[in-house]
């Protein structure tokens, strides 16, 4: 049947038929072997990142491929993403997922640790997702052209504040910035629309910084 008609299932219950967005596939569809990043903070990050069709971007991080997923589908066909994990296991799993949604050709895989070594130059943007950022910076700025952008998604409050230090001390980075997402979706109904009981509150915090000519 097409999208969009309507069926009736055999218990009775009416179904329709939806073109599955990306987020139904993430969700629904994607094998998970890590914590992922949630929408709320990935629709933030690809924003404030300035991806677009044709950048070049490092991703530091891979996990189950949910922040890779996202910045494919931004960069298009004329842009690339350089995904860099040390874990072999997860780039399995995440170049599986990129499959299930026809994105792996927009992506490198490196089975390499980005706090050591970097292949890629000429770099637009780069997001890390690991718990010492800071050990990254400098084998980073390495690759990244002056102004790109430098996105670091942290679960505590601890690893921001030493993260913070490091940058200012570097002077590497400038334009630095921290953020929180919280989403809460309503319940609507006929004449009743009302907040959900339970809301998505902290997952992580967004640092942003911008590189500097060295």
């Amino acid at each position: 049947m097409e999208y969009g008609s309507v069926i009736k299932l055999s218990t009775g219950v009416k179904a329709y038929i939806l073109r599955p967005t990306l987020i139904d596939y993430m969700f629904k569809g994607f094998k998970r072997v890590t914590q992922v990043i949630y929408p709320k903070d990935l629709g933030f990050i690809t924003l404030l990142a300035d991806i677009r069709p044709g950048s070049r971007v490092l991703e530091g991080g891979v996990g189950t491929g949910f922040l890779t997923a996202v910045i494919a589908r931004y960069v298009g066909d004329e842009g690339h993403v350089y995904a860099y994990e040390i874990d072999k296991r997860r780039i399995d799993v995440a170049l599986e997922n990129l499959r299930l949604v026809g994105l792996e050709n927009r992506v490198t895989f490196r089975n390499k640790d980005v706090r050591v070594d970097v292949d890629d130059y000429d770099i637009d943007s780069a997001i890390l997702d690991i718990p010492d950022p800071w050990n990254a910076l400098k084998t980073l700025a390495r690759a990244l052209k002056p102004s790109a952008t430098v996105i670091s998604f942290l679960p505590s409050i601890n690893q921001v504040e030493k993260l913070v230090n490091y940058v200012l001390d570097s002077g590497l980075f400038v334009d630095l910035r921290t953020y929180e997402i919280l989403l809460r979706e309503y319940e609507v109904s006929k004449d009743v629309i009302r907040p959900k009981t339970m809301m998505v509150g902290h997952t992580g915090y967004i640092v942003f910084m911008r590189m500097l000519k060295q």
